[in-house]
């Protein structure tokens, strides 16, 4: 995975100046990252690529189960993924900012191709087991940190600083519009035919792969790498050495410690608070999906606002707020309204961190950076965990209560603790250490 291609041409006419003016008009400064061939060749790659990343979220779960009849299996399996994540990450992080993250992204998303082909041969012969799930899983969860990263990587590269904010909020966008359809697709498809269903996900990862080669190649350092153990070292240093980024990285990984969590807690609320038949509760995750892609249509058209780090701080505060009154709620439809809300808070929230963590972040080691923010959702797994525990000891409704109150407190301190953070957004660089 650590060798490719060094060449250092690119196509010319893929790439934006980043001096180029963005479109100030409407409809225009909304997508003025499309733009930039290059970067709506990737943004398209990045529709087929999350569409199958959704659907196997949803189809590799149910399958475990349904070869074993066992809760504990489907978690055994969500783990076989999230940990190789957590531990590979960094090193991915090194790949993306040192190695043609064409190539990297290319090849990690075919690997990802064949792991889903594999598992649509399992299901055609029906001999598919937990431990076969658990395999794909480890080595799902080792590709997938030398994707992402460098998928984060190549936006500055593709379409510059001014339009940076505004690309990240369109790639988030179409994170969202795939939140809202994939999940019911994958369902769709189940239901009819799971060999359909895994069949259908090999091919969007396929197509994400094709589609990608069409970016310019060449989007790598240009000085010489010192080696992987200094790289990474180096990446450790920087980060630990800008307090904005400190902070930054302290905001993504608290709402994944304490309220994103909630969302695999929803089935719970559905049979035990809400009462409601299990096909209500499709509607639910799709309230989620339409508030997340609103609040990520918001941000793409408010990209330019030198209010960043203010709104990401109140978005955050109203994602735990909200999440408690979806907690509380005893009503159905009250519940859906908050969970529109919560997901357009935490989208806004969450784009609006990774938007200034590349912004505070030398260019050189954006790939790194990324890597360690893509080890904070690798925790999200293992959090489920005792928050699991507590729904059984003290309830749904006051656990994810509890875990609200807990999320909006804290960002709240930090706001207090880190008044600069929300304060300002210009770019903050530290001089890269070698030592």
């Amino acid at each position: 995975m650590l060798d490719g291609p060094t060449s250092q041409t690119s196509n010319p006419s893929l790439h934006t100046p980043p001096s180029t003016p963005v479109a100030s008009s409407g409809f225009k400064r909304l997508i003025s990252a499309l733009e930039v061939p290059a970067f709506r060749l990737l943004w398209i790659g990045s529709l087929f690529s999350i569409a199958a990343m959704q659907m196997n979220m949803i189809a590799r779960p149910w399958l475990a189960f349904d070869v074993s009849g066992s809760g504990a299996a489907v978690g055994l399996v969500a783990l076989s993924q999230g940990l190789p994540m957590l531990i590979i990450s960094p090193l991915g992080g090194v790949a993306a900012d040192r190695l043609d993250k064409r190539f990297l992204i290319v090849t990690s998303q075919l690997m990802l191709g064949v792991l889903s082909l594999i598992t649509v041969l399992l299901v055609l012969f029906d001999v598919t087991e937990v431990w076969h799930l658990v395999a794909i899983g480890i080595v799902h969860g080792i590709t997938v940190p030398f994707n992402m990263p460098a998928r984060q990587a190549a936006i500055p590269e593709l379409v510059g600083r001014e339009r940076m904010p505004n690309a990240i909020a369109l790639h988030s966008t179409g994170r969202n519009m795939n939140r809202v359809a994939a999940p019911a697709l994958a369902g769709l498809l189940l239901t009819w035919d799971p060999f359909i269903a895994f069949a259908a996900i090999t091919v969007f990862h396929v197509a994400a792969g094709v589609t990608i080669t069409g970016l310019p190649s060449g989007m790598k350092a240009a000085s010489k790498s010192l080696g992987a153990s200094a790289e990474l070292l180096t990446g450790f240093r920087y980060i630990k050495s800008n307090p904005a980024l400190m902070t930054l990285l302290l905001m993504a990984l608290l709402p994944i410690l304490f309220g994103m969590p909630f969302q695999y807690f929803l089935p719970v609320f559905q049979a035990e608070v809400l009462f409601v038949d299990p096909s209500r509760l499709g509607l639910l995750y799709t309230a989620l999906g339409i508030g997340a892609l609103t609040g990520s249509f918001i941000l793409a058209y408010i990209a330019d606002t030198p209010h960043k780090g203010l709104l990401q701080l109140l978005s955050g505060i109203a994602f735990g707020v909200t999440l408690v009154f979806f907690a509380l709620s005893n009503s159905y439809w009250l519940s859906f309204l908050m969970l529109l809300a919560v997901g357009m808070s935490s989208q806004a929230y969450l784009t609006l961190n990774q938007t200034l963590l590349m912004m505070s972040t030398d260019r050189a080691l954006y790939g790194r950076v990324m890597s360690v923010y893509m080890m904070t959702r690798s925790a999200m797994p293992i959090s489920t965990l005792p928050m699991g525990f507590l729904v059984d000891w003290w309830g749904p409704q006051g656990t994810i209560a509890g875990a609200g109150v807990i999320l909006a407190v804290s960002l709240a301190i930090v706001g207090v603790l880190r008044p600069a953070q929300w304060r300002a957004t210009k770019k903050e660089e530290v001089p890269i250490g070698t030592g």
